[in-house]
């Protein structure tokens, strides 16, 4: 009774589990089917994304490198412009230097032009450094002890000056023809200025000139005036008896004092 039972539960339950089985392979099979096309979308779609993806990222590499070589370029332009800017700051501080020292040397040459300019000028401006005179004898043209020590000293003061002239003056007295006093003033100028040239006074330095008695000698109204008394007409005309001297000398030279000789 017990096996019938059991057989008849065999019986019933295998067919059953054969239409199980069979079910799910069914079951399997649509499910297949479904996920298929669905597989196939997601590939695609999938392949399509990595296409794109592939696409962008194809292109940030093409415009990172496109901008890595931009600033490789800008790199390059700018060294460029540093070394052209340090070349040309190094030309300006040349040029500078050049400039100052040019300054330093248009000064210079400013200055010498200025002490040129100056000892030029000092050169023309002649201005008289010595003065004397000496006297001679009634109608003598000869020089006296006294006269020669008196030339002596205007010859020396000469000789300092690195450039000088020497003006000679005669005059006479009124004793005589105008004719003969001026003949006779002249010879006396000649005979101190032999005497000059004989101490080493350049010969085209002296200028002479004979006045006579047409002007009285200059300083005789002093000499004069220096003498005690009324001066007697003698010892007045002692003293129109003579040459003047007046020795000139370029640049800014100190006036000597005067020296005198008496006959």
């Amino acid at each position: 009774m017990i096996k019938s039972g059991y057989s008849f539960l065999l019986s019933i339950a295998v067919p059953i589990a054969l239409v199980l089985a069979t079910s799910g392979c069914a079951t399997k099979s649509y499910v297949r089917q479904q996920v298929a096309p669905v597989s196939q979308k997601v590939a695609a779609v999938q392949k399509e994304s990595n296409d794109k993806i592939a696409t962008v990222w194809h292109k940030h590499e093409t415009d990172i490198s496109e901008v890595n070589e931009r600033i490789s370029t800008t790199d390059q332009k700018v060294a460029e412009l540093a070394t052209a800017t340090q070349e040309a700051q190094g030309t300006a501080s040349r040029a500078m230097q050049e400039s100052e020292a040019n300054s330093g040397k248009i000064e210079e040459h400013s200055t010498a032009i200025t002490n040129l300019t100056s000892g030029v000028a000092n050169a023309l401006n002649y201005q008289l450094v010595e003065k004397s005179d000496v006297t001679f004898g009634f109608n003598k043209a000869t020089l006296t002890p006294g006269a020669k020590t008196a030339l002596d000293q205007v010859a020396a003061k000469f000789l300092a000056l690195p450039r000088g002239v020497v003006e000679l003056a005669g005059f006479t007295d009124t004793i005589g023809s105008k004719n003969y006093n001026l003949a006779l003033s002249r010879r006396r100028a000649e005979a101190v200025q032999r005497y000059l040239v004989m101490q080493k006074v350049p010969l085209r330095s002296i200028h002479i000139v004979g006045l006579g008695e047409e002007a009285p000698p200059p300083g005789m109204e002093a000499d004069l005036t220096a003498i005690n008394g009324t001066p007697t007409k003698a010892k007045r005309r002692q003293l129109e008896r003579r040459v003047k001297i007046s020795v000139y000398g370029a640049g800014d030279i100190t006036q000597g004092a005067a020296s005198r000789s008496q006959e």
